[in-house]
């Protein structure tokens, strides 16, 4: 797995490495997310990108700022070319990995039209 993330976000030394953990930690406490959720939120934005535009996944920078009280997620990505068609979407998943069901189709209430109401 660490394999895959040095080919999407390039090879560091490991000071740079251990400064990058220590930021994402404290931003996660700052930002209440964990270290583990914002790796995932990178990995899908590229991933989301790459459905339409060839992106040098061994140039990307995801970086983190921090302004007053608020947080910047900046995002450098190369992109090589656009992809002439993007890839059909795959259905959405539940967090247990299936498709979730389809909704059922409600059928219309019929009222009965040849009953008059009776005459008083």
């Amino acid at each position: 797995m660490i394999e895959f993330f040095n080919r999407i976000f390039g090879r560091h030394s490991s000071s740079s490495t251990a400064k990058e953990r220590l930021r994402l930690v404290l931003l996660s406490d700052h930002i209440a997310l964990a270290p583990e959720l914002i790796e995932d939120l990178k990995r899908e934005l590229v991933d989301v990108i790459s459905r339409f535009v060839e992106v040098d996944r061994s140039k990307i920078e995801v970086n983190f700022e921090q302004q007053d009280k608020a947080v910047a997620m900046l995002a450098n990505i190369p992109i090589l070319s656009v992809r002439p068609t993007p890839p059909p979407v795959p259905p959405p998943t539940t967090s247990n990995g299936q498709t979730p069901p389809k909704p059922r189709k409600r059928r219309k209430r019929t009222t009965p039209t040849s009953n008059p109401a009776p005459a008083t």
